[in-house]
């Protein structure tokens, strides 16, 4: 029988349920309640303020964040109900809605990304820079193998 402790997907499972812990604990800002914003949005909502010069669809979303289109129309339109996006017709083509930042989202995005690298700071202190290539490195080879 296989041991779960020596196993990756046991270990990226508990590593990731251990920073939602420490995360939720330490910074209210991520916490899912908070301002109607899901984990899943302020993803969401970092991917489109990191491209706020480019016209991004819900297909860019899908791509960027590996969901599927129902959980990509799902998140949209969640996001339009609780005033974090709007939604407008691109200036290329009017068939397609660019997603837009509300402005008070992107004010929050401000303090997210803020707590972001706090928590970023937090989790790689005492890691060297060439272990943390070395661990993103191992990482995409996984996320390839997986796929």
């Amino acid at each position: 029988m296989i041991d779960p402790g020596k196993t990756i997907m046991f270990q990226i499972r508990d590593v990731s349920l251990k920073i939602d812990r420490y995360v939720k604990a330490n910074y209210a800002i991520f916490n899912e309640d908070h301002k109607h914003i899901s984990k899943l949005q302020a993803m969401a909502s970092g991917y489109l303020a990191m491209n706020d010069d480019k016209e991004i669809f819900q297909r860019d979303l899908e791509h960027a964040m590996s969901i599927s289109k129902s959980t990509a129309s799902g998140l949209v339109s969640r996001m339009v109900k609780n005033g974090i996006i709007e939604t407008t017709p691109s200036s290329k083509d009017a068939r397609y809605k660019r997603l837009l930042l509300t402005k008070e989202a992107r004010e929050a995005m401000t303090k997210i990304d803020a707590a972001a690298q706090k928590v970023e700071e937090s989790l790689s202190k005492d890691i060297s820079d060439e272990d943390m290539k070395t661990f993103f490195k191992v990482l995409k080879q996984i996320s390839n193998n997986a796929e």
